[in-house]
């Protein structure tokens, strides 16, 4: 190569260098890029060809031109505007594939040419600007005659080509830096909470949507103006102004990186609730950002008041039901104690009465007098329920263990129910499997739960029916069962069996004495043996209570 075209073609190379450090994008430096190569080449016509918006893998004709002559090349212009160039399509579309320079000497003899039937055209060279890897332009040029290649030229053209690709990478990446920008805004701008950003001078930099409806004011209205004046309430401005010099000046983060609550302030002129949280980000040009997630927690402080309140007023509540069950358990025992007395004379007499001591009776007088004794037993049992229930709620219901012949008990139990059960023509059978011997126990308050629970299978059995207590080993408990084939209980009745004053639809129905004590008392006696109460009951076919309870003292009776 000549001295004198060498030194034209590395002019060319330093005009290209020049004018990519210079442009801001593709379309900026492509002119004067052509117009350096044609100047350089003696080429008098070249052409920026760009990836089409719709599908970047097919390149389309621009308009920017350089012509010497204006108007010389006007057919190939307009051809050139019909076509489209997919990747190994026509020379450009074949420098876009291969990310290489192309020359056709002759383009009139060339297969793959796409713009046809165009007229003073000779040779056609095109070189690729690459970004990344990726096409970003391809730039073409044409001769008037036929050309050989030019393998010196053609490098100095893949050398222009990768200086114009240094301005596709800035394209690249101030496009990516946009997206970036615009993505991030979009992310913003989908947040439920307000987003709020200021420079290290206080003004508002950034400001989402949920920030407009938050603090009432538009992005418009917000961007640019004083931070502390627009949303920082009077009495936290002075304040606020230190804390951001205090960390710009000495770096100290009181309230950075916390998430705090605090109040804002509204464009209306009020104050409310909100939870914040505030970073910092410094840019080597722009110096610090501060960014700010804002919550708005009015209606969850409105919430909390009224569960704050709501809790006092149960609190309260709480209070006067203790209050009101110490009075009425104060008032069931003082009721019971003076119910006692003249009901212990009342049966005192009524024994008097009915031995004879006070004289002969009458048959007529003698079965009154029965029916009075029935219900003054009636009316003790109840009183020593009450009595005992209210032990129970003050914490002094004791039992009294000692080794105790638990045969004696279930006969003492038996015997105290027979009466009622013949009354009702009922059949009570004690059966006893084995040797029990004796068990640690309170002897009469467990002789009670039993005659409990036989009263209760004697209550809900019918004329004629079977009541059964039985009794047997079972390891180092004892198993106790009372079983009837009476009435039965509704399942959805029976996890609420042991409940103080419970009456089953029943025992409502069909006006069966009692007052619903009678099984908590006992499920309180069996537990204070360390042991444990089940029921099993199918409606139509009776009931079965199970006890167990240990042979020995549990450790911790």
């Amino acid at each position: 190569m000549p001295k004198d075209r060498e030194l034209v073609l590395v002019s060319l190379l330093q005009e290209a260098t020049r004018i990519a450090n210079e442009a801001d994008d593709i379309g900026d430096a492509g002119l004067p890029v052509l117009k350096a190569v044609c100047t350089a080449t003696g080429w008098p016509v070249g052409h920026l060809c760009l990836p089409d918006e719709r599908d970047r893998r097919v390149l389309v004709s621009t308009d920017v031109w350089h012509e010497d002559v204006a108007g010389e090349f006007a057919a190939l212009r307009k051809a050139s505007e019909e076509a489209h160039f997919p990747l190994g399509a026509g020379i450009v579309g074949r420098a876009a594939r291969t990310g290489r320079p192309q020359w056709i000497a002759d383009v009139s003899a060339d297969r793959g040419v796409v713009r046809t039937g165009v007229q003073g055209v000779g040779a056609a060279i095109a070189f690729p600007v690459t970004a990344r890897g990726v096409v970003a332009a391809v730039l073409e040029f044409f001769t008037r005659e036929p050309a050989a290649p030019d393998p010196g030229l053609l490098e100095i053209m893949s050398d222009v080509g990768t200086q114009l690709g240094r301005v596709a990478d800035r394209m690249a990446a101030r496009d990516a830096l946009l997206f970036g920008g615009r993505r991030l805004e979009r992310i913003l701008d989908s947040c439920v909470e307000a987003f709020v950003a200021m420079d290290e001078g206080g003004m508002i930099t950034s400001w989402n949507a949920a920030a407009e409806k938050v603090f009432g004011l538009s992005k418009e209205e917000a961007i640019g103006r004083r931070l502390a004046d627009t949303i920082v309430p009077p009495q936290y401005r002075e304040a606020h102004h230190l804390g951001v010099g205090r960390f710009l000046t000495t770096g100290e983060r009181r309230f950075l990186d916390h998430r705090i609550e605090i109040t804002a302030w509204h464009r209306n002129g009020y104050e409310f609730p909100v939870e914040l949280a505030v970073w910092a980000v410094q840019d080597p040009v722009m110096g610090w950002t501060f960014n700010a997630f804002v919550h708005d927690i009015t209606d969850r402080k409105r919430t909390e008041d009224a569960l704050r309140h709501a809790y006092e007023h149960e609190r309260e509540a709480v209070s006067r039901l203790r209050e009101l069950d110490v009075a009425k358990s104060d008032f069931v025992a003082t009721v019971s104690h003076e119910f006692r007395t003249p009901l212990t004379n009342v049966i005192g007499h009524l024994e008097v009465l009915t031995s004879g001591d006070a004289g002969p009776l009458t048959p007529a007088q003698t079965r009154m007098l029965g029916v009075i004794g029935r219900n003054s037993d009636r009316l003790r049992a109840l009183i020593e329920d009450m009595l005992t229930i209210s032990r129970v709620e003050a914490g002094v219901f004791d039992l009294e263990l000692r080794r105790t012949d638990l045969r004696e008990v279930l006969s003492a139990a038996c015997a105290a129910v027979e009466p009622r059960a013949k009354r009702r023509g009922l059949r009570l059978v004690l059966s006893v499997e084995g040797q029990l011997g004796s068990v640690d126990a309170d002897p009469e308050q467990l002789r009670r739960a039993l005659s409990n629970l036989l009263v209760n299978g004697v209550n809900f059995t019918p004329d004629g029916g079977l009541v059964e207590l039985t009794a047997r080993e079972d390891g180092e408990h004892v198993r106790i069962e009372v079983r009837d084939n009476g009435a039965g209980i509704d399942p959805e009745e029976q996890p609420r069996l042991f409940t103080r004053f419970f009456r089953g639809t029943f025992a409502v129905r069909e006006a069966v004495q009692g007052a619903g004590l009678g099984l908590a008392i006992t499920k309180t006696i069996v537990e204070g043996h360390g042991g444990q109460i089940a029921v099993d009951s199918v409606p139509g076919q009776g009931t079965t209570f199970t006890i167990r309870i240990p042979r020995e003292r549990p450790v911790w009776l």
